[in-house]
């Protein structure tokens, strides 16, 4: 694994059992462009015979059985991007999927966004959401990113120091549980203008769809809802809205389980009263429906 060519062999053949051919061969060249800094331009430009130093030998060969092993890519190289950010990631934090960056455009083309100034997150994870709509919302001037797990805040708070030497624009990180804030009663004394979350939506049951990459290598705290409840969560989220959380004529947007899109929609449209709230469901670009909208009108 002296050259570029022979090190884009060993990877093809190290991966072929987890990934199809063309995924393996972009991996590889993946994780060329991190060891050597260089682009995919100047990666295409090098000649395949060109040497690899033994740094850059010993760091690919880890990277390579990593991956082999199931741990996803993003763990490996140690960062992703998201809506055109690059984040940083780890494990026991979970990977910001493609579907969530739909979220986070539907929210950030909506015209009301462009008049939010206070805004939650929860359950932020690595802090994706936060970052890209703090980053992204011309009015925003108070971020709040809820989050339980102690590894996955540590994640957060790295990205959102990023955020903040970048563009001087800063997210308070809050290291609490949602349903003990509930039980708590300590709503804002100034309601806030959207709340947004990504929860826990898979039902146990579905693991056994779910790759070896996911099941084994991401935090099942982020993965899986309650088993007795589905969508826990979201009655929890509609309970916000009841104590406060949320101003009138304020936003709620989640990311949701298609097979429940329905049965969440009317958990907390009874939570929050039906005369009090207005909603939507919206397909992803699959064509399921995966994210809901509602607005809190609590005078009409």
């Amino acid at each position: 694994m002296d050259t570029i060519r022979s090190f884009e062999q060993a990877a093809m053949e190290c991966l072929t059992a987890l990934y199809e051919p063309s995924e393996s061969r972009e991996i590889a060249r993946q994780l060329i462009e991190e060891v050597r800094g260089c682009t995919r331009t100047q990666l295409l430009l090098l000649s395949k015979d060109t040497l690899l130093s033994p740094v850059e030998r010993a760091r690919l060969e880890r990277m390579l059985h990593e991956l082999s092993v199931g741990t996803p890519l993003q763990y490996v190289l140690g960062y992703t991007y998201f809506a055109g950010h690059r984040l940083t990631v780890a494990s026991g934090v979970l990977i910001p999927r493609p579907e969530t960056e739909e979220l986070v455009e539907l929210i950030l083309q909506h015209p009301e966004s462009q008049s939010v100034h206070r805004l939650l997150d929860v359950g932020t994870g690595s802090g994706c959401i936060a970052y890209a709509l703090t980053a992204g919302l011309p009015e925003v001037y108070e971020s709040v990113a809820l989050e339980v797990s102690s590894e996955a805040a540590l994640i957060a708070s790295a990205n959102f120091e990023s955020l903040r030497q970048a563009t001087g624009r800063e997210v308070y990180l809050w290291k609490h549980d949602l349903f003990t804030l509930l039980d708590e009663h300590t709503p804002p004394s100034t309601p806030l203008d959207l709340i947004v979350s990504n929860p826990p939506y898979i039902h146990p049951e579905e693991a056994e769809g779910m790759t070896p990459q996911v099941l084994l290598h991401e935090p099942h705290l982020a993965l899986f809802a309650p088993e007795s409840s589905p969508i826990a969560y979201y009655v929890a989220l509609a309970e916000l809205v009841v104590q406060g959380y949320l101003r009138s004529q304020g936003s709620l947007w989640v990311e949701l389980n298609p097979i429940y899109a329905t049965a969440t929609e009317e958990a907390m449209l009874e939570r929050i009263g039906r005369e009090r709230a207005k909603t939507e469901l919206i397909k992803d670009l699959s064509g399921k429906v995966r994210f809901l909208h509602l607005v809190y009108c609590p005078e009409v």
